[in-house]
């Protein structure tokens, strides 16, 4: 939940229309351009009603988190332009682009696995304190990001998410293990063992590529 807000897409979401302006649209091509942003948010995420038990949680977290990466920092770099008809169109596919790449597997699979890594006995409770944490730290950063904004400018702020994107990545791989087809008896047993124990193996098994 913390990772569904620090990816940065509800910074996008609530703020895209201001977003595009700065990137020179015109008011009314930000607000059609905002349109854009929430259409292919609702379009992509529709294959994740099946690619989520296809491909599984854990592997479409690894996969919409190197794009988001790098989509957030051309993104960031379209900024730079000083053609402002070419920057507009830089900035916009940079957004574009991540979105398409958040909305299969960042959109849905943080509340699927929430789910997932509760207990039946104590779910509830579970997925209440998770959308709680999910809320507030979306608060934090929709308050946070006109700050952050003046004081780094367009450029310095996508290159912020972009790099919380880059770590989020690396504690998702170490730490986050799959949960695709098993039973509440299975799931039990996967989170009942440490995450440093996920991460070991993971990390074991970079090692044995790193050598072959």
């Amino acid at each position: 939940m913390f990772a569904q807000q620090f990816c940065g897409v509800s910074i996008i979401s609530y703020y895209s229309t201001n977003i595009f302006s700065q990137a020179g649209a015109s008011p009314t091509r930000a607000l059609l351009a905002s349109w854009g942003f929430g259409m292919l948010n609702f379009l992509f995420a529709l294959p994740a009603i099946k690619a989520i038990d296809s491909f599984g949680r854990r592997k479409l977290l690894l996969w919409t988190f190197p794009l988001m990466t790098c989509f957030l920092c051309v993104t960031a770099g379209g900024f730079y332009i000083t053609d402002a008809t070419a920057r507009l169109a830089v900035v916009a596919v940079g957004i574009y682009l991540y979105v398409i790449a958040y909305s299969p597997g960042e959109g849905p699979v943080p509340f699927v696995y929430s789910a997932e890594a509760f207990p039946l006995a104590t779910r509830d409770l579970g997925m209440s304190w998770a959308v709680f944490i999910c809320w507030f730290f979306n608060s934090v950063i929709g308050l946070t990001f006109p700050s952050i904004l003046t004081a780094f400018g367009p450029q310095g702020t996508f290159f912020w998410y972009a790099s919380w994107n880059a770590v989020l990545f690396v504690i998702i791989y170490f730490f986050l293990p799959e949960t695709r087809s098993l039973t509440p008896e299975e799931l039990d047993r996967v989170f009942e063992v440490p995450m440093w124990t996920h991460a070991n193996k993971k990390l074991q098994q970079l090692v044995k590529v790193a050598r072959w």
